[in-house]
């Protein structure tokens, strides 16, 4: 405990009577960071006024009984405690997103409206050092660059006037639950945990065992103090980038951002993309989707010829060159699509233009298989009859006039109207791809494949596709 008292006063995590909300899943973690909080509020100069949290994903039976045991913790401990209990799965399938990455936003979005409800300034976290380690590792696997190599930060911003913070993140899990036994803690332990098929569970349960036992036996460590190196640089990066951003801008209207381009010109390359990120930031946009990929190509946009095609961006924002400024705001208007289209390797691993990534694979057909995939199916992964496919596959997004036959829908549409039908979110229809063999879509992705594709009785061999988002996001 006297550690991670430490922690909050070295690094400024919280201050005197500040109010804060706890996120309790009730796991270790958390227990522990509840209880070590609540031992630390009652101590001289600190009176941290407390409130729990704890979000119900409804991802599994007995999700119902956590939150039964937050709030009875919390009741023992004299906290008030919040609780809300949201589908995930179906946010998930709405969106087009995986269940991992909606958990995510999920989480983060009920935590800064509870933050605010219950007048909170901070939210803390029960993140530690082997949590870190993962996320370093999930994203060097998945590609990163030196923001993502910097693992989760001890603070950051989280909402208007919220800032989250991990008190814990010194701390290994080992350490955490010692402390919970010493202290007569219980804790819950979520079965789905030890399910590998999340990456983080199986970069917990089986790449990191390999690791260790076959190249360093202290490899946690290692990443822990890769985090922190990169930290460090990215920390002085960003303060050259902003410098860089203030010094090229000429006007910052309401939502709007226009920088000087030769100023820009005059900067390294690597400062050009941090002084983008810098304005970006200051207009709000959801830097969680904005990729390494986005940045590169608004950056493009200062070295190319007047007249280049504009960037358009997560968030409904765009950049464009406008005489001697790169300016940067809201759509406005509607842009040009980025026309591009790809062939996509069958079987094998094809990057897209825009940062996701299409995995093929082909595999006999096994109706056992095909019944847990159609019992639980994951967003962006389809199974098509390969026999049905003619010729190669290719991708790109979708254009006006685009039509097909969804699956069991009986008839053609356009994918407009399919969209529409579906009543798809603005960002699910930007982001459809159209998967075309010869005669056509064969899969809009990630939504519905074509009818003709479907597997059948005949079916023998069958074509697996999965389109992943690719790009390293903020911390988990």
């Amino acid at each position: 405990m006297a550690a991670v008292a430490a922690d909050i006063d070295r690094q400024g995590l919280l201050s005197r009577a500040q109010p804060v909300l706890v996120a309790v899943s009730g796991g270790a973690d958390s227990v522990a960071l509840l209880s070590v909080l609540r031992e630390l509020a009652g101590g001289a100069g600190r009176a941290y006024r407390l409130t729990a949290a704890h979000l119900d994903h409804g991802l599994r039976d007995g999700s119902a009984d956590d939150a039964r045991f937050v709030a009875e913790l919390a009741q023992q401990y004299g906290i008030a405690c919040v609780s809300r209990r949201i589908d995930v799965a179906a946010v998930a399938g709405r969106e087009g997103m995986g269940v991992e990455e909606a958990a995510r936003q999920v989480r983060y979005a009920f935590l800064g409206e509870a933050a605010k409800a219950a007048g909170a300034t901070a939210v803390a976290l029960g993140h530690h050092a082997d949590d870190n380690a993962e996320t370093v590792l999930h994203r060097i696997v998945r590609g990163t660059h030196l923001r993502g190599l910097a693992g989760m930060p001890a603070r950051r911003r989280l909402a208007e006037g919220v800032e989250l913070v991990r008190p814990l993140l010194s701390a290994r899990r080992e350490q955490i639950e010692a402390f919970c036994r010493r202290r007569g803690l219980s804790w819950r332990t979520d079965p789905t945990n030890a399910d590998t098929s999340y990456h983080r569970n199986f970069i917990r349960h089986e790449l990191l065992p390999l690791l260790r036992a076959r190249l360093n036996d202290r490899v946690d460590e290692a990443l822990v103090r890769l985090a922190a190196a990169a930290a460090e640089a990215e920390g002085q990066l960003a303060e050259q980038g902003a410098a860089a951003e203030r010094g090229a801008r000429r006007s910052a209207e309401a939502g709007l951002v226009a920088l000087d381009l030769a100023a820009l010109a005059a900067e390294p390359a690597v400062l050009r993309r941090y002084a983008v990120r810098h304005a970006l930031e200051s207009l709000n946009a959801p830097m969680g989707r904005i990729t390494a990929e986005h940045l590169h190509d608004v950056a493009r946009l200062i070295s190319a010829e007047p007249g280049a095609s504009p960037v358009s961006l997560p968030g409904e924002l765009v950049a464009r060159r406008e005489g001697a400024v790169l300016v940067l705001g809201p759509l406005g208007r509607p842009e040009p699509r980025r026309e591009w289209k790809v062939a996509l390797a069958c079987p094998g691993r094809t990057a897209l233009p825009d940062g996701r990534t299409v995995l093929c694979e082909r595999l006999p057909f096994d109706e056992g298989a095909f019944r847990r995939h159609r019992a639980g199916p994951r967003p962006g992964v389809e199974m098509l009859d390969a026999g049905r496919l003619c010729g190669e596959l290719s991708c790109r997004p979708r254009r006006d006039g685009d039509a097909f036959v969804p699956l069991g829908a009986g008839g053609r549409q356009t994918v407009g109207d399919f969209l529409t039908n579906l009543k798809a979110s603005q960002e699910l229809r930007r982001r459809a791809l159209c998967v075309e063999d010869e005669e056509g879509i064969v899969y809009l992705a990630p939504l519905r494949i074509a009818d003709r594709a479907g597997v059948g009785p005949s079916t023998r061999t069958v074509l697996r596709i999965e389109v992943r988002c690719e790009a390293a996001g903020p911390d988990p």
